[in-house]
């Protein structure tokens, strides 16, 4: 496998020789798995300046796991997806400016791509670990509550911009992505059964509900005329924050990257992805600060009605249960069971819309 990934970096490199693009140097970026990212500085700057920027290549597999196959067209509506979310203004609420990364250049052939670089930045996730562990200040909480708007205000204005008539060019490249769509179901929802041997204390009893809920899953992707334009891996991961303090006076730039999962699917999912991934600090790392951020995200988000929000709490117990309860690192076997304890009860009392069940509970505010 490093042989691989070295004759990788070496054929990117050479990719790019003699182009405005050719690199002096090529550093590999951690928190991505499907595909190869490097951080590269180029002989040349471009106009403006620039002299450092990501390349990012796409192979049919996961780069971490060459086993897990994955078809190449994720690479082009990616490329695809960005140049048309580039007509998509950058929405600020100061002081955040939040967009998408700008695309420089893409090779269809080998699916190299040149985007943006966004200096000195780190993912929301690795940032919330290393600043909110540990007691937090009465400052911190305004902070939170403020970065959580400008995050929730982009994802609506992106939803509603792609519903709009002049942008259904997104709608019509995005639905092509049937095997991502594919695949997020059968993690998020088809898993769901699979972990009842994993923990059947806590689960088998459960058995019924949880196919019927499998079941609601799979027939709300049978009628894509229901369906809507969804980036589809909305999570800490792929938004990148300056690693600086948040009490700035200048305008802080946030990116939302990572678009080869973007799809036409159910809205509420990408609510409650960042929900659910933002929930696991507090449950894992008792992060307080997480929860100010949900705070602030719903509020950003802005009014919708009880059964969406309903529809965000079933994701969010479902991605627990199935995703968050084994999250390589974070805990013991004892901590990834409470988890899948917290996200089934999340999820059955959504599922039965039990409105008194979230009262005082953590993600209260996602109810309003």
């Amino acid at each position: 496998m490093e042989n691989k990934t070295e004759e990788i970096k070496n054929a990117v490199r050479k990719e790019l020789e003699g182009t405005e693009y050719e690199v002096s140097s090529l550093t590999p970026l951690s928190g991505g798995t499907a595909n190869f990212i490097y951080l590269a500085r180029l002989r040349k700057p471009l106009s403006g300046g620039v002299n450092q920027v990501v390349l990012k290549h796409g192979e049919a597999y996961v780069a971490l796991h060459p086993d897990f196959k994955l078809e190449m067209v994720r690479c082009n509506i990616e490329e695809e997806g960005l140049r048309l979310l580039s007509q998509f203004p950058a929405v600020i609420s100061p002081p955040y400016e939040v967009g998408t990364p700008k695309l420089y250049h893409f090779n269809s052939q080998t699916s190299t791509q040149v985007q943006e670089y966004l200096p000195n930045a780190t993912n929301l996730k690795a940032y919330a670990l290393a600043n909110f562990q540990g007691p937090t200040t009465a400052s911190t909480k305004p902070q939170c509550l403020q970065l959580g708007q400008s995050l929730g205000r982009w994802l609506r204005g992106f939803h509603n911009w792609s519903d709009q008539p002049d942008n259904q060019g997104l709608h019509k490249l995005f639905a092509k992505n049937t095997a991502m769509r594919s695949i997020k179901k059968a993690i998020n929802y088809d898993q769901l059964l699979g972990r009842l041997s994993m923990f059947p204390a806590i689960l088998q009893e459960h058995k019924g509900t949880l196919e019927q809920i499998v079941a609601m899953a799979t027939a709300e992707l049978g009628d894509e005329s229901k369906l809507s334009v969804i980036h589809g891996d909305f999570w800490t991961g792929n938004i990148l924050i300056p690693n600086a303090p948040l009490d700035s006076d200048e305008a802080v730039p946030i990116r939302i990257i990572d678009w080869e999962m973007a799809q036409v699917g159910v809205r509420a999912e990408d609510l409650g992805q960042a929900i659910a991934e933002l929930w696991q600090l507090k449950l894992y790392k008792q992060i307080n600060a997480a929860l100010w951020i949900i705070e602030g995200f719903v509020s950003g988000y802005g009014k919708v009605d009880s059964d969406f929000m309903f529809r965000v709490l079933i994701h969010v117990g479902a991605h627990l249960i199935c995703i968050g309860s084994t999250t390589p690192g974070w805990g013991t076997p004892e901590d990834g069971q409470d988890i899948a304890k917290a996200g089934r009860d999340v999820l059955l009392n959504a599922w039965k819309k039990n409105a008194e069940a979230f009262r005082g509970h953590d993600l209260q505010h996602v109810l309003g």
